[in-house]
């Protein structure tokens, strides 16, 4: 009794004060990161201020209820270093790895064939290939895949305006069209999953491309791009077809500078949405082979198909058109031989 009575005084203090450590160092480093994690935004900032006045005076947006709502909003800083190495700055023989594999193939081909009657339906009204659509949906989101959207979409856009002056005027742009978009359908804001990027549902629109280019291909009612897999390929094929996608169109072949000159570096190494015709490209010393013809509008990108081995390319309409859903030659040729992979699957059996 006297020895527990001992323990009780004298050694008990220092146990709870071990065991306060213990606890302490045992807890995960995110635990102090809280504070940081749950930083929230000045309202009382220019920018928002003038966000503010703008929604509620241009859209007609209550004062109050964006207040609620932006004090609600959590900044997500991890978010910025992501936008700052992107998997499309990777060489293409790197990139292409991480997408074209038997995994992604084989998911693909039963993708296809398991929704070969919708995905028919959607090509013959837009002209977009099937393959085309589902490389599209298995790049972006696996098929649906649940748990790539791993952020509240209005934190991402609100992250962006608040702390990424690089992106400000674009996020600001989403951030509006976001609040426009949920109040058009009905959604609450922060039920809203994306991508670190902003980009939601299973073909991973923004805001400002889902009020303009999401359809409702099955009449419902409602462009619903999570579960109705007619809206999702239908608004995939109309987005494609808006941006110049035809069908038997050319995506790309390879060229090559057959005489150098200051114009024809030039011209190889501008930005791949500035065209010419492909005469005028031939005139200057870039050599692009047949199929393509003289009046075809033809641009032009380097890549590395292999480490230390570059190679250049003519690109045309369809290659563009894909490119405008992601901005990148490697993600446009990504899809475009993903797709040919599908077609020559199915075609085997």
């Amino acid at each position: 009794m006297q020895f527990q009575q001992y323990i009780r005084n004298h050694l008990r203090p220092y146990f709870l004060s071990a065991l306060t450590l213990m606890l302490l160092f045992s807890l995960p480093l995110t635990s102090f990161a809280i504070r940081e994690e749950q930083e929230g935004l000045d309202l009382d900032s220019k920018k928002y201020q003038e966000l503010i006045k703008e929604l509620s005076e241009k859209h007609q947006f209550d004062v109050k209820y964006l207040e609620d709502l932006f004090n609600q909003v959590v900044l997500k800083k991890d978010i910025i270093e992501k936008f700052e190495r992107p998997a499309e700055h990777l060489p293409f023989y790197k990139y292409r790895k991480i997408f074209i594999k038997e995994d992604m193939i084989q998911k693909g081909h039963a993708y296809i064939e398991e929704n070969r009657d919708l995905l028919t339906k959607v090509e013959k009204k837009y002209g977009v290939p099937k393959e085309i659509v589902a490389s599209i949906l298995g790049v972006e989101t696996r098929f649906g895949k649940p748990g790539i959207e791993r952020y509240r979409a209005f934190d991402v856009y609100n992250t962006a305006f608040a702390l990424y002056p690089r992106r400000e005027k674009f996020y600001r742009g989403e951030l509006i069209a976001f609040l426009k978009l949920c109040r058009n359908e009905g959604f609450d804001p922060f039920s809203i999953k994306s991508s670190y990027a902003g980009a939601f549902g299973v073909p991973q629109f923004i805001p400002s491309s889902y009020l303009k280019y999401a359809v409702d291909f099955d009449g419902d009612g409602k462009k619903d791009l999570w579960h109705s897999k007619g809206d999702i390929y239908g608004s995939v094929a109309s987005y494609l077809k808006t941006f110049g996608w035809k069908p038997g169109q050319l995506s790309y072949l390879p060229a090559r500078i057959a005489k150098e000159s200051p114009e024809s570096k030039k011209m190889a190494k501008g930005h791949f949405r500035k065209t010419l015709p492909v005469a005028k490209a031939i005139r200057v010393g870039i050599d692009v082979p047949p199929p393509a013809k003289g009046n075809d509008l033809v641009s032009f990108a380097y890549y590395e198909p292999k480490q230390g081995e570059e190679a250049l390319l003519a690109l045309f309409g369809n290659f563009r058109a894909i490119a405008r859903y992601n901005i990148s030659v490697h993600y446009s040729l990504t899809i475009i031989e993903l797709s040919r992979i599908f077609a020559m699957k199915g075609m085997a059996e």
